[in-house]
């Protein structure tokens, strides 16, 4: 006997229909949607119902003491998705205040649940908004009468066949004692936290029944679209090719490296560049993407610390004409500032822009600067694979460059190594009362490699390796 499939309803966000909740939520659901206030839980809700009410999806929102429908109406035209006509003809804004009032002079709960059932039948609503559901509760006073009120709403709901979303300024301890969260058959929770002067909005499903989502906080940004959620990112399971397989290998732009690697980067493989400042890595990715477009592949240079202007100049020295392959959509340039970088947001834009110019090379410069933006350790590694994996998934040659510790002969504190295929350092040391650069390759999974350490010198060529 096969199992039968519940019906699902996107919700129009992308982020939250394709990888959190695996196509939408539940239909005929009632969902409590919490939050400390400024949180975007309305903006989160009209949202949805913007994007799914129409002739045959209508939608009714009732408002409480703490949101009158002129106020949510005002705002709700700054954003993109309000569309005048679908508010006008599919979406109807009815107000609690005078029955709640009734209720407080001792008419009955019963009285808020026959006033929401007849409004529903009046509009054959599919979709019901009540905000804010928790400012009820100082109304008609006690957990007794509270309880009563939600049970009953919940069994009309059901019988109508709505999908409900209960809007509350509801806090985790709440969520443990407050009868709605018994019934409810999802919870989602809109928070956020500030790490310097930037605060960070999150998303999470705590429950929804008959789903199998992506648990866990995930950002989301609001601008004038609307809300747009950038879920976590997950490791990826990566196939490591047989031995017997031949791999094809590309060429680095630098001779030297070329030989040191037995012949160049394999395709699609994760080469991690640590040095210390000053040693040229961001020359290296330079050469590297040079070599690529003199091939016909396109690069992509993330930069958190070069600004374009400054790329250029640094190009020119090198005999690179970085502006005109810029230009030609040869390179694309990717700058953003590590401060105030949303990395859930930045490696959507990454694989997005990898997919729709058909990138081969890429070179991140330098995956230190995102450890600003993501302080702990753990995080950090764990973000770190995840996006590797997702990149090395895309068939990419990914080159990450990285600051290497000067007090020892380390590589990096992010333990990478797991998913990365090469390792190479460029350091100092001292010979002779003098300074020195020197280049090694530390790792090169399924090939031989050099194992001297080289020196080499910084010229108008890029690095040059000496024998």
């Amino acid at each position: 006997m096969k199992k039968a499939k519940l019906p699902i309803i996107p919700t129009g966000l992308s982020g939250l229909d394709n990888v959190i909740l695996g196509g939408g939520l539940p239909q005929y659901s009632l969902n409590i949607v919490c939050g400390p206030p400024g949180s975007g839980k309305t903006i989160f809700c009209y949202q949805m119902l913007f994007s799914n009410a129409g002739q045959q999806n209508k939608a009714v929102c009732f408002s409480t003491v703490s949101e009158p429908p002129i106020k949510t109406l005002r705002y709700l035209q700054q954003f993109s998705f309000f569309e005048p006509e679908k508010f006008k003809e599919h979406i109807k804004l009815r107000d609690l205040t005078t029955v709640l009032k009734n209720v407080q002079e001792g008419k009955g709960i019963g009285e808020v649940i026959n006033f929401i059932r007849e409004e529903i039948e009046k509009e054959s609503a599919s979709f019901v908004l009540i905000d804010s559901f928790k400012a009820i509760s100082s109304i008609i006073g006690g957990q007794d009468a509270m309880r009563r009120l939600i049970y009953g709403l919940a069994a009309e709901l059901s019988v109508l066949q709505c999908t409900a979303f209960l809007i509350g300024e509801y806090t985790e301890n709440e969520a443990l004692v407050d009868p709605v969260f018994n019934i409810a058959d999802g919870i989602i929770v809109l928070s956020s936290d500030r790490k310097g002067y930037l605060r960070r909005n999150y998303i999470e499903v705590l429950k929804m029944r008959g789903t199998d989502y992506f648990a866990g906080r995930h950002r989301f940004l609001i601008d004038s679209s609307g809300i747009n959620i950038y879920p976590r990112l997950r490791p990826m399971e990566i196939a490591i090719p047989p031995e017997s397989c031949e791999r094809k290998r590309i060429k680095t732009g630098i001779e030297g490296l070329d030989k040191m690697t037995n012949g160049g980067l394999y395709l699609g493989s994760a080469t991690l560049l640590a040095g210390q400042s000053g040693t040229g890595k961001t020359i290296l990715s330079l050469k590297f993407l040079d070599e690529g477009a003199r091939h016909g592949q396109k690069g992509l240079l993330v930069s958190f610390e070069e600004s374009p202007p400054h790329l250029f100049s640094m190009a020119k020295t090198l005999g690179i004409e970085l502006d005109r392959l810029v230009k030609e959509g040869n390179i694309i340039l990717y700058h953003a500032s590590p401060v105030e970088l949303s990395v859930d947001k930045f490696h959507y834009q990454l694989i997005s822009l990898i997919r729709e110019n058909k990138v081969e090379r890429v070179v991140i410069d330098s995956i230190s600067d995102i450890s600003i933006t993501i302080a702990d350790p753990v995080n950090l590694k764990n973000y770190l694979l995840s996006l590797v994996t997702q990149l090395s998934g895309l068939g990419v040659t990914l080159l990450l460059s990285s600051e290497m510790p000067e007090e020892r002969f380390g590589v990096t504190t992010t333990q990478l190594s797991v998913v990365i295929d090469a390792i190479i350092t460029l350091r100092y040391k001292e010979a002779n009362d003098m300074i020195r650069r020197v280049i090694s390759v530390i790792k090169m999974r399924g090939s031989n490699h050099d194992k001297k350490i080289r020196e080499y010198e910084i010229t108008d060529k890029g690095l040059v390796i000496k024998e």
